[in-house]
């Protein structure tokens, strides 16, 4: 690999006639304003738009892309990740994830199961991403029932969606990271000439098991484990003295395996490959574009040597340590030969077809008329050792036509139709969820009243949801859903702007949360789903202000969600289970069923830019976001699991033509309202620095040399919103160096 590495990095160099000199040139454009397309099918300007939305592209999204979506977007107010090491992360945004965000590539589904676990990756390869759009709340009348939190929207490079501006141009990328000795390297080229255009690209990215502050286990799981043991042993009556020594020897031999993984978190290594082909032909009355595109990973799901045996955060069970003495030897020799027969790691491959046409004024009625349509083809191999545990797949397609249609008096507005067909299956011993087809057809409708003083939005849809099991025992579901919305936006002065939307929406269950029932490994729990479950209603309001000129720039805003029936996981004893569902082949994991109950969710953003120097050749400013979320279960007074903590992030630049200087600061809260059996979560600060120098060789060819440094604090961080917070605490200090090239 680091041959491959050196020969692509002489490659680069070669392409750059000079590589000396002071730079040239004016600093890249920064648009205050940016058009964000996901949002709204008629209005781009993020200050016209009625909902909060965030758009991140060029520099900022290079410096910011991680292996995986969630690590990606996590520094972005109100957006988090679930974050299961660095092979698997789904965004969370305000609290929210799972089947109520959807996750979208060029405008429609990713054909993953990322949606049924967060050990399940994204098929989406965010270093192919030209820019990243999210919708932060309801989303619902555009995108789906699923919507209900919100969406994030990867545009990628895969689809020309525009003109070549010349044959051939592109960028290649080379880095490496210390923490994990991972080398990457990226090139995306594109090109044509007259009204076609083309565009390729492949990724090489391979990782070992990263570097950590600590023990991969945080101090409240010892804690918990060695309560629970000492509680086991005070129950058992026929402990005597020397089987308590022999315990005790046992104990610290356990204890001395961690302190020889000291440092290093097992199984966390991803190594991924990734390509695409694209064309597109373009003319005045319209373009059609096609993409074909493979992603491939395989990837360790870290925290599985504690699968079995051991208490995760959600409660106490005295059969898990029944069952966890009577394999206590045999997971000691497993430990000792590092995990080999219970580590766990996915084989990912994933084929995508993509299309996108649009025709300009095709009658006088319409002003555009464009389709998305996409067909995913998703597998994936869960590996229990070397032994086939379980196989995911996923195929369908999805097709959706949106019309936007002229103007008529003040009104502007847009129309569609939107229909997803998918079958998803599993088979092993972790298949959970029964193989089973679901279907969705939708219309909307989105229309804008124009103002003097800004504009009235309101609009709606309704969809259907059908959920057919292939095993005919299990009963088929279906749903019918209705969102509403009604908002504004008002121009306080030519510098700021106010919004509000009030949202109805309606979501229907999927199919893990009726039909689940088995072993859910990735998760540390068995899965128990409810067949007669309905409906989820919720009601979410959001207040916006925001500053779109002058010294400081940026967006506040305050939500909240109130919810009906809404749907989560309940802990269960395994005393309960059993009088409930009798006896249960649980294997030491705890029981969760799904149910029904009153919610709230409700917070504050800030995002905020203060701009210090703004010259053609001169730029400084510092970044200010904070997010507060707070969640509660009405029905029984307690609090949500996993809800991100009080967040404040300061970040300093300062760019010249040259040089760009960066340094940043995030501390996140410690977890001050826990949901049941829950275990503490610590505050933390990550100090990051970045470093780029940037050479002009031609008027079209730049080179940049870059180093990026974080956790230089070497701080154990532990996200509230991981399953994994006390299994697999993010990486230690790391040093990332690399070079990139546009041409």
């Amino acid at each position: 690999m680091n041959k491959r590495i050196f020969i692509f990095l002489s490659g680069v160099l070669a392409t750059v006639p000079q590589i000396f000199g002071q730079a040239n040139g004016v600093l890249e454009e920064i648009d205050l304003d940016p058009r964000i397309i996901t949002a709204s099918p008629f209005v781009e300007r993020k200050a016209e738009l009625v909902v909060p939305s965030n758009e991140v592209s060029g520099a900022k999204l290079r410096r910011l892309t991680e292996s995986s979506l969630g690590a990606t977007l996590s520094s972005l107010a109100g957006l988090h990740s679930t974050y299961y090491g660095p092979g698997a992360g789904r965004p969370v945004i305000r609290g929210l994830d799972g089947d109520r965000l959807r996750i979208l590539n060029q405008g429609t589904d990713t054909f993953d199961v990322s949606q049924t676990s967060p050990d399940h990756a994204i098929g989406t390869e965010p270093l192919f991403a030209e820019e990243i759009e999210v919708v932060r709340g309801p989303a619902s009348l555009l995108y789906g029932n699923a919507a209900i939190g919100g969406v994030v929207n990867v545009i990628g490079k895969e689809l020309p969606r525009r003109k070549a501006s010349a044959p051939i141009s592109g960028r290649a990328e080379a880095y490496y990271g210390s923490a994990s000795d991972e080398k990457s390297y990226v090139m995306a080229l594109q090109g044509g000439e007259g009204n076609f255009a083309w565009s390729a690209g492949f990724l090489d990215r391979e990782s070992n098991d990263f570097e950590i502050p600590g023990f991969a286990e945080s101090l409240y799981q010892m804690e918990a484990e060695e309560h629970d043991e000492d509680e086991h042993h005070d129950e058992d009556e026929h402990h005597d003295e020397d089987e308590e020594h022999e315990e005790g020897e046992e104990h610290d031999e356990e204890h001395g395996d961690e302190e020889e993984v000291f440092g290093v978190l097992e199984n966390s290594f991803v190594n991924t490959r990734s390509g695409y082909l694209g064309l597109g032909w373009f003319s005045n009355n319209g373009s059609l574009a096609l993409s074909f595109s493979n992603y491939g990973t395989d990837y360790g799901v870290p925290g599985h040597s504690h699968a079995h045996g051991h208490e995760d955060e959600h409660g106490h069970g005295e059969d898990e340590h029944e069952e966890g003495e009577e394999n206590e030897e045999e997971e000691h020799h497993d430990e000792d030969e590092h995990g080999d027969e219970e580590s766990v790691k996915i084989d990912l491959d994933q084929s995508r077809f993509s299309l996108r046409g649009e025709l300009i004024d095709p009658v006088n009625f319409l002003k555009s008329l464009e389709l998305d349509m996409s067909l995913g083809d998703y597998r994936h191999v869960e590996l229990e050792g070397d032994e086939v545990g379980t196989v995911f797949e996923r195929d369908g397609y999805e097709v959706r036509l949106t019309g936007v249609h002229n103007p008529i008096g003040n009104f502007a507005g847009a129309f569609g139709f939107q229909a997803k067909v998918d079958d998803f299956s599993a088979i092993g011993e972790e298949a959970f969820i029964p193989a089973s087809e679901t279907t969705q057809y939708g219309i909307f409708m989105v229309e804008r009243l124009n103002q003097e003083w800004g504009a009235w939005e309101f609009g709606g849809r309704l969809e259907s949801v059908d959920i057919d099991p292939v095993d005919p025992s299990l009963e088929s579901r279906s749903f019918d859903t209705l969102n509403a919305s009604v908002g504004f936006v008002r121009r306080i002065d030519d510098r700021s702007a106010f919004s509000a939307n009030l949202v109805f929406a309606e979501r229907a269950p999927n199919a893990s949360e009726i039909y689940a029932y088995g072993p859910h490994v990735g998760t540390q729990t068995f899965e128990i789903g409810k067949a007669s479950i309905d409906e989820e209603f919720s009601t979410s309001l959001d207040l916006s202000y925001r500053l779109t000129a002058g010294a400081i720039t940026g967006e506040f805003t305050a939500f909240y969600s109130d919810f009906t029936n809404f749907i989560y996981l309940q802990f269960l004893d395994h005393e309960d289970a059993e009088l409930i569902y009798g006896e249960l082949d649980t294997h030491g994991l705890n029981v969760f069923r799904a149910t029904a109950a009153d919610a709230k969710f409700y917070g504050f953003e800030m995002d905020l830019r203060y701009h210090i120097v703004d010259e053609a050749d001169r730029a400084m400013h510092v970044d200010l976001i904070y997010d507060q979320i707070r969640a509660t279960n009405e029905s029984s007074g307690t609090n949500m699991p996993r809800i991100p903590t009080r967040r404040l992030g300061l970040r300093y630049e300062y760019q010249t033509a040259a040089w760009t200087f960066g340094a940043e600061g995030r501390w996140q809260d410690e977890a001050s309202n826990l949901a049941p059996n829950a275990l503490p979560t610590d505050s933390y600060t990550l100090l990051n620095a970045d470093v780029r120098y940037r050479i002009r060789a031609t008027d079209t060819t730049t080179v940049d040399l870059f180093a990026i440094a974080t956790n230089l604090g070497d701080e154990e961080a532990r996200p509230n919103t991981s399953f994994l917070k006390d299994l697999a605490p993010m990486p230690g200090r790391s040093f990332r160096l690399g070079l990139r090239t546009s041409f």
